[in-house]
């Protein structure tokens, strides 16, 4: 060991020495086509990510570089992007450019069909808050973004790893299931976009499996509500899953890890063209993983395959298609118990699965999108998507009671088997047509959609929670002092009668069609507004068979918005947007089977929002400042409470308040220095409630503090030129339950999660096209929990962990 440490060392130091014999430089001027120059435009080194921006002159230096070859990326979004490969070596060590950017008036894509180039932390633009390429800082509505730069960085691997950067959001359990200013969105409370378009993801069973990252370009939350965009949307927030799209150059990489509870992994990701026109681009992007994980008996393999092809026949038409498959099998971990009402009795990797149970899930989705450009003022954009989740299921689960309350140390038991299927089929048609009123000019889109799910009819299940034992029957429990693992025999369970949730379900086929109409008007130059409105067509397309007519619900959504340039970096907004969430057909036709009385109420909402946006440290670091207020009507809650004929009972809170401030920084505060910074202070409050106890208590899992950061420096001075490291952290405040619990003298109240906070840090070393990256997270081992339901569904997280990943890049 010690001689190769010395052998590394010596390596190192030669390296460094041979850097410092023979330095190396780019640089050069920026101009357009007239000849003049261009000031404050984005280049970037792609090998090594250092960034900087032209000066007044167009000038640009980057300087100490090591001998070899580069790709220089110059990008403004007025020109065209222009890739310059430049080779420095002994004998022309120093390379000097002359780049003429041509202008784009038509750059940005009114689909992102696509690939982004650029490899930084910072987004310049986004699609999911206008549905046309919008700049994050002309958006009036708060936007945060997260680049595959960043996950790469942090080895985030499941959405649930990348929310931690995102302001105003966090875990509301370890599902995909997420509290986003203030409220939850997840399960029958949201779902994710896919490319602005509804998946499978977070909705119905498809809540259990949490998106991989491995083929996303980026994650975007558009806070508040959206619904007058995208219809039945949470009034938290709405989480957009950008996916990479081919580039028209060839890159290829590929990534083998391995980390904490004997995890593995490996990544590739190619694109290119196919044709040397470059009108027909691909990529392709896998991803693979096997993990113990450090929860006991969980136990978990993940694959997804994701191919995608571009073809641009024309210089006005992009069609793009993309297909992605992926696999999960292991098990489906519902958490952790809590012992005689101590947080910290049990190790939080304790289990309540046994090693007979399973747990396989597939999702598949067909992408496909079209832009075509009739004139330079009329476009038309159509997207298709075709979303599919099955899943077959196998688990020891908690019946929400414990056999020996109030002292809680044996738990009442049931085991379920599912088969089940779900579909979602979205289809998207918009005109965006530019046009001009006097000195007034127009962005205006006009479009439908129209999304359906339907749950296959052939799904199934049973549930078990008594079990034949000899010659008696006894109920199916757990002794949390004394835990029993072993591989159970269903066959000896007592199959009650099929619940009827479950055939609901089954028959819970609906449709949704919107008709939308947008106007963005630039004024004077500095003053813009965003006008626009959605009438929603929302249809239960049950057959009843009874001569009952099915559910029919429409509502109009309004919004509006103003962005004011107070100088040419630093935009003021205003706005306020309106959300809808209907309810079930069959919380409303059969209330009882639920456990109300009358009809539960449709979801209403809407949100008032100002704030500031910024670009500094020349456009290379982005900053937002907002400040809202959100009310949310008719709540629905699930209390975690079944019915005798084993039906979830659900209650409505008839107002929920949430009043917050955001503030976000991300980009280079140096060319060498990325950052990333969160902090959220939410005051959500219950107003109006059928718990008279719950009534001023916050929302449940809505932390009033939230705050993440994460700072990455990279050397380039030689002898230590490649080397990075990087420090981060996540606080996020104490969060009420979901759920009222029983208190060791039989009380009913609420208890909470506690704050916590993590440190996180992490090494990177690049060498030629090889790069070497070591991930601690939890440095000093915090026991925590990122949220959960009560006190027979906490979900902790993960203990001091490492990831180690090396790369090759060609």
């Amino acid at each position: 060991m010690k001689h190769l440490f010395l052998l590394i060392t010596l390596s190192i130091l030669g390296k460094g020495i041979a850097f410092a014999q023979h330095p190396g430089s780019i640089t050069g001027q920026l101009t357009n086509e007239e000849g003049e120059p261009l000031n404050e435009v984005v280049l970037t080194l792609q090998e090594t990510n250092m960034t900087l921006l032209s000066d007044a002159k167009g000038n640009f230096a980057f300087t100490n570089l090591p001998l070899g070859t580069y790709r220089l990326l110059a990008k403004d979004l007025s020109y065209k992007e222009q890739v310059r490969e430049i080779v420095l070596s002994r004998e022309n060590a120093h390379a000097v450019l002359q780049i003429t950017l041509q202008a784009a008036s038509s750059y940005l894509q009114d689909v992102e069909v696509l690939g982004r180039k650029e490899t930084s932390y910072k987004s310049d633009y986004s699609f999911i808050g206008t549905k046309t390429a919008s700049r994050l800082i002309d958006v009036p509505q708060t936007i945060s973004s997260i680049t595959k730069e960043l996950m790469d960085d942090q080895q985030a691997y499941r959405l649930n790893d990348v929310v931690k950067n995102i302001s105003g959001v966090n875990q509301y359990s370890q599902w995909d299931d997420l509290t986003v200013r203030g409220f939850r969105n997840g399960f029958e409370s949201g779902f994710r976009l896919v490319n602005g378009m509804r998946s499978g993801f977070s909705y119905g069973n498809g809540f259990f499996r949490v998106p991989l990252t491995a083929n996303l370009e980026r994650v975007e939350v558009l806070k508040g509500p959206g619904a007058a965009l995208f219809g039945d949307i949470n009034p938290g927030g709405t989480v957009n899953l950008v996916t990479k799209k081919p580039l028209a150059e060839n890159r290829k990489a590929v990534s083998f890890s391995v980390g904490s509870f004997n995890t593995t992994r490996a990544a590739l990701d190619f694109t290119g063209p196919l044709n040397e026109n470059k009108t027909l681009l691909y990529r392709l992007n896998l991803g693979y993983e096997d993990s113990e994980t450090f929860r006991d008996i969980i136990e978990n393999k993940s694959l997804i395959v994701a191919p995608s092809i571009t073809f641009l026949p024309t210089d006005k038409t992009t069609i793009n298609a993309e297909l992605v498959y992926s696999n999960f099998n292991g098990y489906l971990d519902r958490g952790l118990p809590i012992q005689g009402n101590d947080l910290y009795a049990l190790p939080l990797s304790f289990a309540l699965n046994q090693p007979s149970d399973y747990f396989i899930v597939r999702d598949f989705y067909l992408n496909t999108s079209l832009n075509h450009r009739f004139t330079s003022w009329l476009s038309f954009n159509a997207s298709y998507m075709k979303f599919s989740y099955s899943e077959n299921l196998s688990e020891h689960r908690t019946l929400n009671t414990f056999a020996d309350a109030p002292q809680n140390t044996v738990m009442n038991m049931r085991y379920y088997e599912r088969q089940v299927e779900e579909y979602t089929d979205n289809f998207s048609a918009y005109f965006v047509i530019n046009g001009q009123t006097g000195s007034f000019k127009h962005k205006v889109l006009v479009g439908t959609d129209y999304v359906k799910f339907t749950p296959d009819k052939s799904s199934v299940m049973w549930e078990g929670r008594q079990k034949v034992a000899g010659k008696d029957t006894v109920g199916l429990t757990f002794d949390l002092k004394n835990p029993l693992y072993e591989i159970q025999d269903p066959t000896k369970y007592l199959r009650r009668p099929l619940p009827q949730w479950f055939i609901d379900y089954v028959n819970a086929s609906y449709s949704t069609t919107g008709i939308y109409l947008q106007n963005q008007v630039d004024l004077t130059g500095r003053l813009q507004i965003l006008a626009g409105f959605r009438y929603e067509f929302y249809r239960d397309q049950r057959n009843y068979g009874d001569g009952e007519e099915p559910i029919k619900q429409g509502i109009f959504l309004p919004r509006l918005g103003i962005t004011y340039k107070i100088t040419n970096r630093l935009n003021y907004f205003a706005s306020y947007s309106s959300g809808f969430l209907p309810i079930k057909p069959e919380y409303i036709k059969y209330p009882e089977r639920y456990g109300h009385s009358t009809p539960f109420e449709n979801e209403s909402s809407y949100q008032v929002e100002t704030g500031l946006k910024g670009e500094f440290f020349n456009q290379a670091l982005f900053a937002s400042i907002s400040l809202y207020h959100i009310e949310k009507q008719n709540m629905l809650v699930n209390t975690g409470q079944l019915s005798d004929q084993g039906n979830p009972i659900y209650r409505q809170n008839g107002k929920v308040r949430s009043r917050g401030a955001e503030l976000e920084l991300t980009g280079n505060l140096h060319p060498n220095l990325n950052l990333h910074a969160n902090y959220a202070f939410n005051r959500s409050e219950v107003m109006k409630t059928s718990d008279p106890g719950e009534e001023g208590q916050m929302n449940a899992n809505a932390p009033e503090h939230v705050a993440g950061f994460w700072a990455k420096y990279t050397f380039s001075a030689p002898g230590l030129n490649g080397l990075g490291l990087a420090l981060g952290g996540t606080y996020v405040g104490k969060r009420r339950m979901q759920n009222q619990v029983q208190n060791d003298r039989g009380e009913n109240v609420w208890d909470f999660w506690p704050a916590y906070a993590l440190a996180d840090a992490a090494v990177f070393y690049n060498v030629n096209k090889f790069k070497l990256t070591v991930n601690f997270n939890n440095l000093f081992d915090k026991a925590y929990f990122v949220g959960g339901y009560d006190y027979y569904r906490a979900s902790p997280g993960a203990p001091r962990n490492f990831m180690a990943t090396i790369g090759y890049t060609f």
